[in-house]
């Protein structure tokens, strides 16, 4: 269960105890929107003014769709029940898609929606490859399309929905669709490195750092938290922090999207201890 504090943006999740109850203790009297998720349950909002007298009943139903993959693993084709030409065209634009190679990577994914509607990851690739492309309201119909067919149940595309309104300064929203996200997937190192990020946007830097932190603890491979840290830590002063969070970036993914901003930070940050360096001499 989340509660989230519009005024401020600020979010408290909690798992219910055995008898299926939440507490949150010591709230101030506000207007907070209550999400509850649950596997194969359809996700339950209500906005309402806290707290209460009373306490607060909610009843989820069961799913009309069965439950989906709680983490980011690969699809395999079995696991799709796509026909064999659906199938193959998945596979097709999946591997264009690793590849980087996203604009090729549509029409496949287009084919397979076409054939086979009800199955939710082609939505999820197809935003993928948008997302990458810069068409985000596009990027944004599909991962809405995913979340809605797994009942947010597939923590990816949530996040990806959530960048999109990153991208677009949505901040405050974004945030509540990744800790929706981090319900479902709470060791995801991509869903705190999305939460780092809104949280760095929105100047709660030690927030970020923790988060940054904790997705590289989750997932060292996850290359693209050690970018944010080095903003953050550039933020903060310290370019010795900066110079070894842009070289850890360039040495796991030479190649990778922030390759540019990784170097722009190595170099400031080599300034900066030149310039403090040469006060000292």
């Amino acid at each position: 269960m989340e509660l989230f504090l519009e005024d401020s943006g600020s979010a408290i999740s909690a798992l219910t105890d055995d008898n299926g109850q939440f507490h949150f203790a010591q709230l101030s009297p506000a207007t907070y929107r209550i999400t509850v998720t649950a596997p194969a349950c359809e996700t339950f909002q209500l906005t309402t003014s806290l707290p209460v007298t009373d306490p607060v009943v909610v009843r989820l139903h069961k799913s009309a769709y069965p439950p989906t993959p709680r983490n980011d693993s690969v699809v395999f084709v079995q696991e799709l029940a796509m026909p064999n030409k659906a199938a193959r065209a998945f596979e097709k634009g999946t591997r264009l898609l690793l590849k980087g190679e996203s604009e090729a990577s549509l029409p496949y994914f287009r084919t397979v929606i076409e054939q086979v509607p009800s199955s939710y990851r082609p939505y999820h690739n197809l935003g993928l490859a948008l997302y990458r492309l810069g068409q985000l309201d596009a990027a944004a119909q599909n991962f809405q399309k995913s979340v809605d067919l797994t009942n947010g149940g597939f923590s990816p595309s949530l996040f990806g929905l959530s960048m999109v309104l990153y991208q677009r300064s949505d901040f405050h929203q974004a945030e509540s669709l990744i800790r929706r996200g981090l319900l479902v997937a709470p060791a995801s190192g991509v869903g705190y490195y999305c939460i780092g990020l809104v949280q760095f946007s929105l100047g709660r830097i030690s927030d970020a750092e923790r988060s940054a932190m904790e997705a590289l603890k989750l997932d060292p491979d996850e290359a693209d938290a050690h970018v944010l840290l080095a903003r953050i830590h550039e933020r903060q002063h310290n370019p010795s922090a900066v110079l070894t969070d842009a070289q850890a970036y360039l040495k796991l993914d030479p190649n990778g999207a922030l390759h540019a901003d990784a170097l722009d930070l190595l170099h400031r940050a080599q300034q900066d201890i030149s310039r403090v360096s040469a006060s000292l001499n």
